[in-house]
């Protein structure tokens, strides 16, 4: 298989795992696509994709969204978005995929666990920790999900209220970080090619699987995900 194809497998696979879950689409691609193309191309292609991804996702669960639960953890996560996207520019591709890495176990750790009751039951402070360590990892290598997802566990929130909390994290923080990484040049003409050649799978893909999540449960979907980026992390660091 041609290194164009792989390429989009993986965002097909990342929007399908989005649309049902509501998150996921930069941990499974970034996890995939750090072993086939080098960190800082992959971390641009992957936040304008995700970007189309989480409007689909926002659109499909629009008028449920509970914005005042919302703005604590965007709030916060806005300039901290910023702050990672410059990270970026500067911090070794080792440790870049080491964060990687790290991002899909801490994913899959939120995946796997569910408390039996809430835990949490205002937003301060958990939420405006979420948005900020959100931010940052969101910022510099598209994966933000877990801190968010981690935080939409401890309320107890049911399936459809936690994916209008990620949907709009994700589509508010992911303007800031296409816009950064326009300002920054580190969207350069060919990338942004590629961004907008794969848009219209990824949104297909992401509009599938939001199908999907009305029809099912999600919790043995995010098992199988959840298994197979654990084998993308443990590639990753013995890679």
């Amino acid at each position: 298989m041609s290194e164009t194809m792989v390429i989009l497998v993986i965002i097909l696979l990342s929007g399908l795992i989005q649309g049902i879950t509501g998150f996921g689409f930069g941990l499974f691609a970034m996890g995939a696509l750090v072993l086939v193309m080098p960190i800082r191309e992959a971390t641009v292609i992957v936040a304008i994709l995700s970007l189309g991804s989480a409007l689909v996702n926002l659109w499909s669960v629009w008028r449920h969204i509970p914005w005042r639960d919302v703005w604590p953890i965007v709030g916060p996560a806005l300039p901290m978005t910023v702050f990672g996207v410059l990270l970026l520019q500067w911090v070794p591709a080792e440790i870049l995929k080491a964060g990687v890495a790290v991002m899909i176990l801490a994913g899959c750790a939120v995946t796997f666990w569910q408390p039996p009751r809430p835990l949490v039951n205002r937003p301060f402070p958990v939420a405006y920790l979420a948005g900020l360590v959100g931010g940052v990892f969101g910022g510099a290598l598209n994966m933000g999900g877990p801190p968010v997802v981690l935080y939409t566990l401890l309320r107890g929130w049911e399936k459809t209220k936690a994916k209008c909390i990620m949907s709009a994290f994700f589509l508010t923080t992911g303007i800031v970080r296409v816009a950064m990484h326009l300002m920054t040049g580190a969207a350069t003409a060919p990338l942004l090619r590629t961004a907008l050649l794969l848009m219209l799978p990824a949104l297909g893909a992401t509009y599938l699987g939001v199908r999907i999540f009305r029809r099912i449960s999600t919790r043995t979907f995010r098992y199988a995900a959840a298994a197979l980026l654990v084998g993308l992390a443990a590639r990753i660091l013995t890679g």
